[in-house]
């Protein structure tokens, strides 16, 4: 049994309050590794976006959250949490699905999640990425890239802006 989100939101927003952690700058040039965060029921939208960066020759970490009660075909490879089992009492992450987490190798943390996940976003906000980079979805400053995007951009539209501007920055 779950209870409300309640809790989960509450850390999340203490999380996105707290000090500032530094923040490196990363450029697609400089990063080896990648780790990408999305929702399991746009797998075949961010797969391609996943492809683009497996050309670019990255070592792409991939973590997906499943939301509902059947858990899609995916990636032996994946990292998938499930929202049913991999939660705790308070919705959070259960330790072992932490620690497998932030044992993730990122330079660059990217979240194409779409909706305000409070898991998702509690994750991201507790890995040591040098650098974590998403669209715009919620009041919170999650990210040392935010991509502002209107309300109906797609994920496709949003990893282009991301790997535009990833490409773009120079980190000196």
């Amino acid at each position: 049994m779950r209870l409300t989100n309640h809790f989960i939101r509450k850390k999340v927003k203490d999380l996105a309050g707290a000090k500032k952690r530094q923040s490196n700058f990363c450029t697609l040039k400089d990063a080896r590794h990648i780790l990408v965060l999305f929702n399991a029921e746009d797998r075949d939208i961010v797969e391609p976006c996943l492809e683009t960066l497996r050309m670019m020759h990255k070592h792409i970490n991939v973590c997906a959250y499943v939301a509902s009660d059947v858990v899609p075909e995916m990636n032996p490879a994946y990292m998938v949490i499930h929202g049913k089992t991999d939660l705790d009492l308070w919705c959070i992450p259960k330790d072992e699905i932490q620690k497998k987490f932030y044992g993730c190798d990122a330079d660059i943390l990217i979240d194409l999640t779409r909706r305000n996940d409070y898991v998702m976003q509690y994750l991201l906000l507790r890995h040591p990425a040098t650098f974590k980079v998403g669209a715009r979805s919620s009041e919170l400053d999650l990210y040392d890239l935010t991509i502002s995007v209107t309300e109906e951009a797609d994920i496709k539209h949003i990893f282009g802006h991301i790997l535009f501007y990833l490409q773009t920055i120079r980190s000196k």
